[in-house]
């Protein structure tokens, strides 16, 4: 009985270890993930470490549900996507990162969308919050969800050039032939 109290004592002692151990592994591999990230968006020419800073504050504003890391790491698609401005990509990412966590998506769906319909329209880093608030719109009066709204972007594109009409001139088309109307 007390060989088996010891060897019980042992095993718990091993399985601590292991835990901690795994505990290490994943705290380290985290930073290299991170400088990974950093190394990819710099090699576009973003400042990586202005990037880096604002990306911190976004992260924080959202309360950690979405990790430096991984807005860095999705920080590249954003700056390949001709965002290489650290303010310009944070601004988006932002955007992107707020929609993926209201419109039950991930944060490269919707980045991809929202950098896909700024190109499109030649528009600036600015106007990436409305645009994502028009997609969750879009979502929320049960049309379609984010993910597939972003499927269609670029399906859109490539079918039919930059016919796609974001959800906010289409409103504003409907409220000017409105006024029209009205007279």
């Amino acid at each position: 009985s007390t060989k088996a109290f010891n060897l019980m004592g042992a095993a718990v002692k091993a399985i601590s270890f292991i835990g901690l151990a795994d505990a290490t592994r994943r705290f380290f591999q985290g930073f290299a993930e991170a400088d990974k990230a950093r190394a990819a968006v710099k090699s576009l020419g973003v400042d990586a470490d202005a990037l880096s800073k604002k990306l911190l504050g976004v992260s924080s504003e959202l309360n950690g549900l979405v990790g430096q890391t991984e807005l860095t790491a999705a920080a590249y698609d954003v700056a390949s996507a001709g965002f290489t401005d650290a303010a310009d990509a944070a601004e988006v990412l932002e955007a992107s990162a707020k929609g993926a966590i209201g419109g039950l998506s991930d944060l490269n769906t919707v980045a991809d969308a929202t950098t896909s319909v700024l190109n499109a329209y030649g528009l600036s880093s600015e106007k990436a919050g409305k645009l994502v608030d028009g997609f969750i719109q879009t979502q929320n009066d049960g049309k379609i969800v984010v993910a597939q709204y972003a499927a269609q972007i670029g399906r859109s594109e490539r079918i039919a050039g930059q016919e796609f009409q974001t959800s906010e001139r289409i409103a504003s088309q409907e409220f000017t032939t409105e006024e029209k109307r009205l007279g």
